[in-house]
């Protein structure tokens, strides 16, 4: 009965947008996010009657554009209809296949004032309505009204008076879908409010059909909203990988008892007490750190000791190998050392059950003993389908972080036909030439396919989709269950399921695993939450407000992983840094842009506290930064936040936060350049790491900035260094490349110097030194590395018999030096 096909005419010109229906011969219920105020788009040579259901009064209104159609319906006591709102669904009753055309809604400047305009109005009884934005929702929306849809020639049905053997549940709502709902008593609907509200499972069935669901609309062809996509769809795309084994070897290496060093630099971490994976590590004792095959590959972890640093000899005491592995980071937590590696299964195009099986990604986790480094024994290992995206360890606790995206290939049937004879000049391909761009007209010929000399358009409504792997396992056993995955109402997103899974480190036990169907952008832990900020396109664009949103998810490092809470706030972050929690206030600073650009940008530090399952805002500072400027670092210090904004040089704010709900700019100061990374030196003084700049914003070299910071309100710059143009640092997107001992404020970052001579150009890897001392910046000769390659490095500073050591760690090199007389005037 109902065949409707919403098309975008961007495939065809970028200067537009407008949109397509096309509407079937006979009765169809359906509905439009974008208002028809005019009735007369409704015309005699296409339709004859259409009928809308006015809750208010629960009473019907008609319109016709056959005057004695509309005298009949005005004798039997039914009200004109005047117009539609673009949550307003309806009947219409169409005399052949016609082409209903809406106008682009995309603004082409930044309202001023921005109305909420996702609101549905229920009234008590029943309602016929529609979507008012351009998505896809499942019926949770409604939570437990009853609600009715049309598809396929049948009713589906949702809410109370759903059963499985009365009528098909409804699967999910097209902004093209009319459908009725029951309301108890009168209210309104905020749809994106509710589509962005997690929700679980009752049975593994509901849970799988959900994920299929998702799976075949979000894997639709699309250019707009609900469109077709010219030519043939395209099966999901796999990675390609090699087999890989799962071997761990120890290669055991006499040694004698080693000292141990002093006062040594650990990882740079944000939050105390939460640990950081990296690829250096240590006990005080003996050192770990991640080597380099000969091809670039990362298969390997090195075991070394202080004294064997400042020797002679060989530094090697030991190696772990994991063979055809690419390990990513691990942790050393007492005499357990935890292993992240990434391991790829290739199957060979294998067919099982009819589908053909390409590939597997996995993380892996080993945990190994390594109280005795001459006996290296591995304890557990755990294989997770799908990617490792981050971790933290608290405590005993690893919280491992994993993305797994289901895998499976989908097909559509084809239905032939006859192209209209407007046709003609469309499939030739002429339109540019002979008609200026005016797509429009030729509306019933969008998305026809030539094959053999047959016509044919793909029935995206029936598409045909196999599975290949649906959901992700650990060792072969069921990671995610029913009751503890989590997905919103909006099912127009990518199906991609993020898990966190929680391991006892000492006896080596997996525990159990929380997750959500969405993606994560960045993740921030506190010691009590874990924050996951999701701005993946399409789920939290606002598309009619032409605005990125970023939506936050909270879950607690409780004993069962609880899933608390959900927000959204304006604009994107910038890394884990932009957030902290304090006090049980989430901060977050973000920059928002129209139409995803630098023009008219707005950076806002946000305020958040959990309530009832939600992430509400407290209060918001907005207006920092000059005219398009963007975040470039934040540092939350207690009740304190430091950020810079940059366009052609770098203010930096001080802000207080002691009132959560009227967070206040205190303090600013503007210098050359950028700060990318911000560290605390003490209580009165900042780091600031970024690049130098010229008049234009364009970078020059490395800039290290001594920020005064003990006047709140007033804060100066005590000191710089400069480094030559050419030359970066891995500081700049990772903090872990910093190496600082709080005692003598000493610190250290690798950064690559790309140098373009005469004859020949090539980078130089480098360890800079340098130290906070009497309100200046000093500089020691850098020590440079033979290995060429670009990647992560790290230094490390410590003490052993009384002198201090500072040593470079590129890839398998590892170059110490004794920190004397080295020092040299900048």
């Amino acid at each position: 009965m109902k065949k409707i096909i919403l098309i975008s005419t961007c495939l065809f010109s970028l200067s537009m947008a407008d949109s397509v229906l096309l509407v079937k011969k006979g009765w169809q219920l359906i509905g439009s996010s974008t208002p028809l105020t005019n009735m007369t788009t409704f015309d005699s040579k296409n339709v004859e009657q259409v009928w809308h259901f006015d809750a208010k009064n629960q009473s019907w209104l008609a319109y016709s554009p056959n005057s004695t159609i509309q005298e009949k319906m005005k004798a039997q006591g039914v009200s004109t209809l005047q117009s539609l709102s673009n949550w307003h669904g309806f009947w219409v009753k169409s005399k052949k296949d016609w082409s209903l055309t809406f106008k682009d809604k995309t603004l082409k400047s930044e309202p001023s004032n921005i109305k909420k305009n996702d609101i549905i109005e229920l009234k008590k009884g029943w309602n016929l309505i529609s979507l008012p934005v351009d998505s896809v929702l499942s019926s949770d929306i409604f939570k437990d009204m009853t609600v009715w849809k049309y598809n396929k020639k049948s009713w589906e049905l949702s809410g109370k008076a759903q059963k499985d053997e009365e009528f098909p549940r409804l699967g999910h709502i097209k902004n093209s879908d009319g459908i009725w709902v029951k309301a108890e008593s009168d209210q309104n609907i905020s749809v994106m409010d509710e589509a962005s509200k997690l929700h679980n499972f009752a049975t593994s069935k509901e849970m799988e059909e959900y994920i299929k669901e998702m799976a075949t609309i979000y894997r639709r062809p699309t250019c707009g909203i609900e469109p077709f996509d010219v030519g043939i769809p395209r099966a999901v795309s796999t990675l390609e990988g090699s087999e890989l084994s799962n071997s761990a070897s120890s290669d055991a290496v006499t040694t004698s008892d080693s000292s141990s060093g002093k006062d040594a630099s650990s990882t740079n971490v944000q939050e105390k007490g939460v640990d950081e994976a990296d690829i250096l590590k240590h006990n005080g004792k003996n050192i770990f750190y991640i080597g380099k095959s000969k091809d670039g590959g990362r298969d390997h972890i090195n075991i070394s000791s202080f004294e064997k640093l400042v020797g002679k000899e060989k530094i090697e005491l030991n190696r772990i190998s994991l063979t055809n592995r690419y390990i990513s980071s691990f942790y050393l937590v007492k005499d357990r050392l935890v292993v992240l590696s990434r391991k790829v299964i290739d199957y060979n195009n294998r067919v099982e059950n009819g589908i053909k099986r390409e590939y597997k990604e996995q993380g892996v986790v080993d945990i190994f003993d390594v109280s005795d480094i001459n006996n290296v024994k591995k304890l557990a290992e755990y294989k997770v389908d799908g990617s490792l995206k981050n971790s933290r360890v608290i405590g005993n606790n690893l919280y491992l972080i994993s993305s797994f995206y289901p895998k499976f290939e989908i097909t559509y049937p084809k239905t032939y036909l006859t192209p209209p004879s407007i046709c003609t000049k469309y499939l030739e391909g002429n339109l540019l030439y002979d008609d200026k761009g005016d797509y429009i007209k030729y509306a019933d010929c969008f998305n026809i396919v030539e094959e053999n000399g047959r016509y044919f358009r793909y029935n995206y409504d029936t598409p045909n989709i196999k599975i290949t792997d649906l959901l992700p396992e650990i060792n072969e056993k069921t990671l995610v269950t029913p009751q503890r995955l989590y997905a919103s109402a909006k099912q127009k997103q990518s199906t991609s399921i993020t898990t966190i899974s929680n391991f006892s480190i000492s006896d080596a036990k997996y525990l159990k695993s929380s997750s959500f169907i969405g993606e994560s952008s960045i993740e921030y832990a506190s010691s009590k939450s874990l924050y996951f900020v999701s701005n993946g396109y399409p789920l939290f664009y606002d598309f009619n407000n032409y605005k990125q949103r970023s939506t936050l998810y909270k879950f607690s490092f409780d004993n069962d992983l609880s899933y608390r809470a959900i927000g959204s706030v304006d604009g994107t972050a910038l890394n884990q840094f932009a957030l902290s929690e304090h006090n049980d206030i989430l901060r977050i600073a973000t920059t928002e842009g129209f139409s995803w650009g630098t023009k008219g940008t707005t950076n806002t530090l946000y305020t958040l506290k959990e309530k009832d399952g939600l992430l509400p805002i407290e209060g918001k500072l907005t207006g920092l930064g000059k005219k398009d400027e963007t975040i470039k670092s934040v540092r939350f210090m207690g009740n304190k936040a430091y950020l810079v904004t940059f366009k052609t040089t770098d203010p930096l704010y001080t802000i207080d936060l002691s009132n959560p709900k009227s967070p206040k700019k205190m303090g600013e100061l503007e210098v050359n350049g950028y700060s990318a990374y911000l560290h605390p030196i003490g209580e009165d003084k900042l780091l600031g790491i970024g690049h130098d700049t010229d008049a234009e914003g364009r970078r020059k070299g490395i800039k290290i900035e001594l920020f005064d910071i003990s006047d709140f309100e007033h804060p100066s710059s005590l000191d710089s260094i400069v480094l030559p143009q050419g030359t970066n640092s891995e500081l700049e997107y990772n903090h872990k490349a910093l190496a600082y001992r709080a005692s003598d404020h000493l610190f250290s970052f690798p950064y690559q110097h790309y140098i373009n001579g005469v004859v020949s150009s090539f980078t130089q890897n480098n360890l800079g030194i340098y130290q906070v001392k009497d309100n200046s910046l000093k500089s020691y000769e850098s020590i440079v590395s033979t290995s060429k390659h670009w990647g992560e490095h790290r230094g490390l500073i410590f003490d052993f018999n009384n002198k201090t050591y500072v040593s470079f760690f590129s890839d398998d090199t590892v170059i110490s030096r004794e920190l004397t007389k080295t020092e040299k005037e900048k």
